[in-house]
């Protein structure tokens, strides 16, 4: 009879810590799990948009940007997505670099975009983005003639030969041309935000974001600069 017992109650208490370890596995993986669901890497900087736990049926997901350089963390954020209990994903964010900061947009179906900026000095902050025509009036372009950007825009994409051209808004503002998306290859005339009348010619491959050239406009003319270096 004793060993009966000894079996039940060794059976209850093999079963009881089954049960305790899968709800600490649980609990674990819907608090604390971190992934890393994207990345995006600009010279020796990189950007990372992690989740953080996972959504509970239709609640809202947590998750974390770090922005990284030479692979050490420099900076970092943590924001809430809410998107119909959609997980931490990559098509959720865009990525806009600058001289000085990377800036993040994330987006979902139950809430504003948000744009996060993340600067390399350490310094964060964040706001929220109602649509492309706020972004337009907003910032460093609310001071700027955006038909004068999109006109140079056009002299500079047609001094490299391209016809073919897409305009955009940067999270930040501002207004950029992209000439060539083929192949998992895309490239970007951006305007250099410190320099007037002067734009950055970009290619973008795997995530990673090199500078092809800079051109300015001189009297009605394309100048190139024969230069990839920031300046």
């Amino acid at each position: 009879m004793k060993k009966v017992l000894k079996v039940i109650l060794g059976i209850i208490l093999s079963v009881v810590l089954v049960l305790g370890l899968l709800y600490g596995l649980f609990i674990y993986m819907i608090k604390y799990h971190v992934e890393t669901v994207a990345k995006e890497s600009y010279y020796e900087y990189e950007v990372v948009m992690q989740s953080v736990g996972a959504p509970l049926f239709f609640s809202s997901a947590d998750g974390r940007l770090l922005l990284k350089k030479n692979d050490t963390i420099i900076n970092k954020m943590d924001f809430t997505l809410s998107d119909d209990g959609g997980s931490i994903r990559e098509d959720v964010w865009s990525v806009s670099w600058y001289k000085d900061h990377v800036g993040v947009v994330i987006q979902g179906t139950e809430q504003d975009d948000t744009l996060y900026n993340l600067y390399y000095n350490g310094k964060t902050n964040s706001s929220v983005v109602n649509g492309q025509d706020e972004i337009t009036t907003k910032g460093d372009m609310a001071n700027n003639n955006a038909d004068e950007i999109r006109k140079e825009l056009k002299m500079v994409a047609d001094y490299l030969h391209y016809d073919d051209i897409k305009y955009g808004i940067s999270a930040k503002g501002w207004m950029y041309a992209t000439v060539y998306n083929k192949d998992g290859i895309t490239r970007d005339l951006n305007y250099y935000e410190t320099h007037e009348h002067e734009y950055v010619y970009e290619e973008t491959k795997n995530g990673t974001t090199i500078v092809l050239g800079f051109y300015k406009i001189e009297n009605g003319q394309v100048v190139d600069e024969h230069t990839t270096a920031w300046h």
